[in-house]
């Protein structure tokens, strides 16, 4: 019979994942100190993102129930959920990595399963920022050729009128 203290808290992360959805990342934070991991959370919590260090047998349950994955979690975890901003949750953390001692282990992207190394690979795709901006730019230079090319017709059509009213 599971104690009161971990039925709340299994279902504080089945609520976390319901919120945040399938994007999920796990961290092995055991080289961090208690200062790091403040900091690394404040900076998470600031990009929209929730990080919770949870009992891996609870939290295999809740992605189970939740999510329908049967996986079993081992070591030291820190589990980190995202709505649509995991991309650039993934790019500080890769980042941070380099300067603070803590691990990358997994990430669960769009309801996919990617490894440390796919990951790290997925933190270089553009952020959905990036993409929408890419993608306004590309519309709008499309449009202002469209406009464009409309006005060279219409200024065209006016000097041939010109030329024509002229040799009359």
């Amino acid at each position: 019979m599971p104690n009161e203290r971990n039925l709340k808290m299994y279902e504080k992360v089945s609520e976390i994942i319901k919120e945040y959805g399938n994007n999920i990342v796990s961290i092995d934070f055991r080289g961090l100190n208690v200062e790091s991991m403040f900091k690394l959370r404040n900076e998470i919590r600031k990009m929209g993102g929730k990080l919770k260090v949870v009992k891996n047998t609870i939290f295999s349950k809740c992605v189970k129930n939740e999510l329908g994955w049967d996986y079993e979690f081992e070591g030291v975890n820190g589990f980190i959920f995202a709505r649509d901003n995991i991309i650039d949750i993934l790019k500080y953390l890769v980042k941070s990595q380099k300067d603070v001692n803590f691990a990358i282990n997994w990430a669960i992207f769009e309801g996919k399963f990617f490894d440390k190394n796919a990951t790290v690979e997925l933190s270089k795709l553009p952020s959905k920022q990036e993409i929408v901006a890419y993608l306004v730019g590309a519309v709008g230079s499309g449009v202002s050729s469209f406009v464009w090319t409309l006005g060279n017709v219409v200024q065209s059509f006016v000097l041939v009128l010109k030329a024509i009213e002229d040799k009359k």
